[in-house]
């Protein structure tokens, strides 16, 4: 979306962020909005563009948001905690919120607490029992991780409609920014750990539920959670028995399913990028080289014949 007028820009941002926010613009200079976006049921990426100088405000938004002002300045307050937005910060949900920006590129991530619960749960191997929202920004260890991460979203998903059309691959970057977020910033209680070792019984479950759901568009920690344990214990659980980690092993399953449907086609009727898409693959240069390893020869000659 593309505007000059402030007013539907103040639609378009309580709509993206599913709370009404109130933007204060200095009429005194040019204004211009932009914004891309790809919603999800349990979270959503966007970047949004101002030119001119403005102040927003809200009471409280819905889900948990990560922002980062890639250019331009930027200054917030949430809660008692304020700062320059170009060090990724955390809006928690449910608390007030200001900025004050100008010439803005802002990078954001929002997220539902549910959606955090469960990835939490893959990660730690139980239910997080203490979710600390208070003071993550002061807390942050690795807020880099993040901007990277905010990037990454912005360069593939809001930038390659195919990447964004792929059901696969709009889940397994989502759950890669949840997963960033969680590591940068502290919202469990560091004491809480692992909390149920692996077994084999685990292991099994954890390739069944792979097996079942290929081609649908699970990550590991939908895999962790499957099978009763945490990410980091089914990683070493998968070295013991398989000798590679278990997104290697899911990784496998899905270029073997590529491989029937390149086996399949009729011709003409599709082509390699879109199959590598289906499939989870957003770069077609990197799944034509684990292709290859697998089967000894190019998608490409797989599809021809």
């Amino acid at each position: 979306m593309q505007t000059d007028d402030p007013g539907r820009a103040q639609e378009s941002v309580s709509s993206l962020y599913e709370t009404p926010v109130a933007l204060a613009v200095d009429g005194s200079a040019p204004f211009r909005y932009e914004m891309a976006a790809l919603a999800h049921p349990a979270a959503a990426a966007a970047a949004v563009r101002f030119t001119g100088t403005m102040r927003t405000t809200t009471r409280a938004f819905p889900r948990l948001i990560v922002a980062h002002a890639a250019r331009g300045s930027h200054r917030w307050q949430v809660g008692g905690e304020s700062g320059d937005g170009r060090t990724p910060f955390i809006v928690p949900p449910d608390t007030e919120f200001t900025a004050e920006f100008g010439q803005l590129h802002l990078r954001t991530f929002s997220v539902t607490t549910e959606t955090l619960d469960h990835v939490l749960r893959g990660m730690i191997g139980d239910d997080p029992h203490h979710l600390q929202f208070s003071g993550l920004n002061r807390r942050a260890e690795n807020p880099r991780l993040v901007a990277e991460t905010l990037r990454f979203l912005e360069a593939t998903m809001l930038a390659d409609e195919k990447v964004a059309a792929s059901p696969l691959m709009r889940t397994q970057l989502m759950h890669q920014a949840v997963a960033s977020l969680v590591t940068a910033f502290p919202v469990i209680d560091p004491e809480e750990g692992e909390r149920r070792r692996p077994t084999a019984r685990a292991v099994r479950r954890a390739v069944a539920f792979m097996e079942e759901n290929v081609s649908n568009p699970i990550s590991i920690s939908d895999i962790a959670v499957a099978s009763g344990t945490s990410v980091r214990a089914l990683q070493s659980a998968f070295h013991k028995a398989f000798e590679i980690p278990p997104s290697t092993y899911l990784r496998r399953l899905r270029i073997e399913g590529a491989h029937r449907e390149l086996r399949a086609a009729p011709p003409g009727s599709t082509t390699v990028r879109d199959v590598a898409l289906r499939w989870g693959f957003a770069h077609t240069g990197r799944f034509a080289q684990l292709y290859a390893a697998m089967y000894g020869e190019h998608p490409s000659h797989t599809l021809r014949r």
